[in-house]
């Protein structure tokens, strides 16, 4: 009998065949899944990743939109200017002695330097490090590249303005976004590195002005030295803002403001007709195309918006206020007189006039800024009346100007006083309120439109300074223009009781500064009292051809000025002048 194993394999041997050839399978179809997930699933992502390993891209800043004047003239443009990148990869040498030696380089920015570069390691990003330095360290760094293994410089186009410090608080200044912006505008699409604008029109229309930034891609070596160009991105240009403001009227309002006794206040001139802006001055101010840091640290605030965000007592510029709620709630009676000694007594209280004005009728007081003659009307008024009129004139509340950081100022009351200071209101604050003191706030440009809307007939316009936004290729996408908030509602004989009492302010009165006998002019003075130091000067004033309306009003405020008259009334002429040239004798 022959054994069947001798000649063949065995049912266990067969079974060895089963099971050798399913793992062989098993391990084919797992090479098979493999190579499919490495090429078809993940391969797209390592082949970014290895083009990354091999590839930066720097970020070019497209060229931001211009800022031109109501005549075409370009307040701010963009210029070359060099910027410092680095880029960190684990095969980068000597990270400290880059550094090291760049912050010897540029002692004033070490800060920065230390932690952009720290920023770079961290995250592996191209990274700018310094905007706008100079040619020839520039040139220095190129020189050094193969020993600087990370660091570039490149041109890119950056902010210049072409007047220094002219209209620097209006037009504003642009930085690099910081890491509070980049949570608070998620939505945006900002990115770290990304420059912004930080005050003024450049923050308000960032994203017009801003653009689409565009890029260099580079091939990089081992250590991570740009070797090429590999490819470049366009970038798409920001749209132009063509503005309101008058590039020759600022530079008179600012000029006058340096000259003024403490070099410090506002203007800011609108046209009654229609509410645009033609000047918006603080002073004193900084050129933002310069290191703004320095700025930060002067104890004469350049960075801080006075027309806008500067609250001070409007002091006896509130009178013409008080003026209009007497002849409209009260009927007041023109020619009802009182003698001022110099002096006024409420209850346990005395209150001071600036002089002795004997004996004055309205257009006399009103002339003559007569303090006594407003206590009495101010309590013949009482309070609730002057806070409405102040609050239909628009004190108390922004102007609505497209600008950032306006501040709205205080008009009080009784509801207000028990509030803020818990107890009730008295004659005493009546008193102050009716002259613009006491707790009574304002900001420059409220005066302006307080102004304005007297010289209009109590229209009160919304403030702008931009007349239209422009594309690239000239096409308009935005058209600014008047927009009227409300109406004081008054009647024509009220105002035109008013404005007769102003232009008697610069024909008799204290605003003889601004007497032109071609203009149609009113105007009120104003010193408020300051309880820090020397009072405040304020000048309003309105203008126009004669048997023209009024184009031109405006609010100038001197800070520690002293007298209206003398320290805000020569700016205020100044201004007048140069917007209403004299024609041949």
């Amino acid at each position: 009998m022959v054994n069947s194993g001798a000649s063949g394999f065995s049912a266990a041997d067969d079974r060895r065949v089963v099971a050798l050839s399913s793992a062989s399978a098993l391990v084919f179809v797992g090479l098979l899944l493999r190579l499919f997930y490495l090429q078809i699933v993940i391969g797209p992502a390592m082949t970014r990743r290895a083009e990354q390993n091999r590839t930066q891209v720097i970020p070019l800043l497209a060229p931001r939109g211009l800022l031109l004047d109501r005549r075409g003239e370009v307040l701010v443009d963009n210029a070359p200017r060099f910027s410092l990148f680095y880029s960190h990869t684990p095969q980068s040498p000597s990270f400290i002695d880059v550094q090291e030696e760049l912050a010897r380089r540029f002692p004033k920015d070490h800060g920065a330097i230390f932690r952009k570069m720290a920023e770079a390691r961290r995250f592996g990003k191209m990274t700018r490090i310094l905007s706008n330095i100079q040619r020839q360290e520039a040139l220095a760094l190129m020189e050094r590249r193969m020993l600087l293994p990370g660091v570039n410089v490149i041109v890119e186009p950056q902010r210049r303005a072409r007047f220094g410090a002219l209209a620097s608080h209006a037009l504003g200044y642009v930085e690099e976004i910081d890491a509070a912006e980049l949570g608070r505008y998620r939505d945006r699409g900002l990115r770290q590195g990304q420059r912004i604008g930080k005050t003024g029109l450049e923050r308000y229309y960032d994203e017009r002005l801003r653009g689409l930034d565009g890029g260099l891609q580079f091939e990089t070596d081992a250590a991570g030295r740009h070797v090429q160009v590999i490819r470049r991105i366009p970038s798409e240009p920001g749209q132009d803002l063509h503005l309101t403001l008058d590039r020759r009227l600022q530079e008179v309002a600012e000029a006058a403001l340096d000259r003024s006794p403490s070099g410090r206040g506002a203007v800011v001139a609108v046209d009654p007709r229609d509410g645009a802006v033609r000047v918006l001055a603080s002073r004193p101010g900084s050129d933002p195309s310069q290191n703004l840091f320095e700025s930060m640290g002067d104890p004469g605030l350049p960075l801080f918006n006075r027309a806008l965000q500067g609250t001070y007592p409007p002091g006896s510029v509130f009178k013409m206020v008080t003026a209009a709620c007497a002849l409209s709630d009260v009927g007041w009676d023109v020619r009802k007189a009182f003698y001022c000694t110099g002096a006024f007594r409420s209850g346990a209280k005395e209150f001071a006039c600036w002089g002795v004005h004997r004996r004055k009728d309205f257009f006399g007081a009103v002339a003559w800024s007569c303090n006594v003659y407003f206590y009495n009307m101010g309590l013949a008024i009482g309070p609730d009346f002057l806070e409405a009129m102040a609050r239909s004139f628009g004190l108390g509340e922004k102007t609505g100007i497209d600008m950032p950081t306006e501040s709205s100022g205080l008009i009080p009351g009784r509801s207000w006083k028990r509030k803020a200071q818990r107890e009730g209101w008295f004659d005493g604050d009546t008193v102050n309120m009716s002259i613009g003191q006491g707790a009574v706030t304002a900001t420059p440009i409220q005066a302006a439109v307080l102004m304005a809307s007297v010289a209009n007939g109590g229209t009160l316009w919304r403030p702008f300074l931009v007349e239209r936004v422009v594309d690239s290729q000239d096409r308009i996408l935005v058209q600014g223009g008047a927009a009227a908030r409300r109406r004081v509602a008054l009647s024509d004989e009220v105002w035109g009781t008013l404005r007769r009492a102003l232009e008697g302010v610069v024909t008799t009165g204290s605003g003889r500064a601004v007497n032109r006998p071609d203009l149609a002019v009113g105007a009120k003075t104003g010193t408020a009292q300051n309880p820090h130091g020397e009072d405040h000067s304020w000048f309003a004033v309105y203008a126009g051809r004669p048997g023209e309306s009024p184009s031109l009003a405006l609010a100038v405020f001197v800070e520690n000025g002293g007298r209206g008259s003398v320290a805000g009334g020569p700016i205020a002429r100044e201004i007048l002048d140069a917007a209403f040239p004299r024609g041949p004798a």
